[in-house]
């Protein structure tokens, strides 16, 4: 059985690490005016005692530089700001 969880990450331009088991398939990802965060939806199992390992993300703005271990996973849009919140997991 699988369910749904919501992870927030800061506006940052460090890394931020989420606890995720293994399987699990990010859904949306989207940008929160108030509290100026992104939060991202993932679809996990259910399964309370399921094994879980560190995930790195980093936030990049459009036009900064892009590690070559980073993997694109979504972006997130201010939609009263010129801004762009491009979300990539960093692979070791």
């Amino acid at each position: 059985m699988r369910t749904i969880h919501k992870f927030q990450l800061d506006i940052s331009t460090d890394s931020q690490i989420l606890e995720l088991a293994e399987g699990s398939r990010l859904l949306h990802a989207e940008y929160v005016m108030p509290i100026r965060a992104i939060n991202l939806w993932f679809e996990v199992t259910a399964d309370m005692t399921a094994c879980t390992a560190p995930h790195k993300y980093r936030i990049f703005a459009t036009g900064d530089g892009i590690p070559d271990q980073g993997e694109y996973v979504a972006t997130a849009i201010d939609q009263y700001l010129p801004e762009s919140y491009h979300i990539y997991e960093l692979i070791d």
